[in-house]
């Protein structure tokens, strides 16, 4: 694992991490990590794609990591689109500096969002993605919370989005009683570490700028769906334990809109008991194959 900063196209300084673990990768994939976190909480995970031919690139996200290490969890206006934009940016250099043709993207939680968006307007770039622990947002809901996010961030752009803190994560430890951010996994010991990681828990509540540009991202990608292909490879990925996925409800809309939207079916894997982050879960080494094993499947098909 090596990490440098790198300009985006905007000019913005944005750390980035590779995984060069294979010589002559078949494939290569981009990671792009969730709210509240930094890539480098994926090397077990990374480590283990390289293990099975895949070099794996991933960028501490705009807002979190080292990228912001002076502003984690605050947000800025286009902030959502230019992290996109940066994804796209990371599947260019992947190719070049590994000499691969085929990339694909796997997303988690925020980063499957950002992921959904991605495949709308780069789709033709990639070969497939893989959203893991990810949601649908629409109707009333979606609405509402665009209207108070967007309220909040034009008084105070800075500050805690506590409203959307409380509906999600606090609703979501209530319903599984099993401690602080509990609701993320099974895995106790994970669920620590994450509690004691300043660049995590230590963020705190994200602002209301940042509410406002993931729940427009939202909207567009709502607006859009039927942009990506009926014929592209989508595998989606969620444990039926994880309130981001509405228990499994917001994973079947997901599916339905993709099937509504454009024709597209795809791929889902739920996981019993699962919890969010189900690349950190008591089965994780279940998902780690299932990952690879659907990767595996299009580099046959190739």
């Amino acid at each position: 694992m090596t990490t440098e900063f790198v300009k985006m196209r905007d000019g913005k300084d944005v750390l980035v991490t590779y995984w060069d673990n294979v010589e002559r990768p078949k494939a290569a994939v981009v990671m792009v990590h969730g709210m509240c976190e930094y890539i480098a909480r994926y090397d077990d995970f990374c480590t283990f794609l390289g293990s099975h031919g895949y070099n794996v690139i991933g960028m501490d996200n705009r807002g979190f990591g080292m990228t912001d290490k002076d502003r984690r969890g605050k947000g800025a206006d286009g902030m959502f689109e230019t992290t996109v934009d940066d994804i796209m940016s990371e599947a260019d250099m992947a190719r070049e500096r590994w000499g691969v043709e085929r990339v694909y993207v796997i997303g988690h939680s925020y980063g499957s969002i950002l992921t959904q968006r991605f495949i709308e307007k780069y789709h033709a770039s990639v070969s497939g993605a893989i959203l893991c622990g990810s949601t649908l947002q629409s109707g009333f809901m979606l609405s509402l919370g665009r209207k108070i996010a967007g309220r909040g961030a034009k008084k105070n752009p800075d500050g805690d989005g506590k409203f959307f803190a409380k509906m999600t994560f606090t609703s979501y430890d209530k319903k599984i009683k099993d401690g602080l951010n509990g609701w993320l996994n099974r895995d106790k010991a994970a669920v620590e570490s994450y509690n004691a990681d300043e660049q995590c828990a230590g963020v705190g509540i994200c602002s209301n700028m940042f509410y406002r540009e993931m729940l427009d991202g939202c909207a567009r990608i709502n607006k859009d769906r039927h942009l990506v292909p009926s014929d592209f490879k989508l595998m989606i990925a969620s444990g039926t334990a994880d309130g981001v996925g509405g228990y499994g409800k917001l994973i079947d809309k997901l599916v339905k809109a993709y099937k509504k939207s454009s024709g597209l079916i795809p791929l889902v894997k739920m996981y019993e008991g699962g919890r969010h982050e189900i690349l950190n879960e008591i089965n994780k080494d279940e998902v780690y194959n299932d990952f690879v094993r659907f990767l595996d499947e299009l580099e046959g098909k190739e």
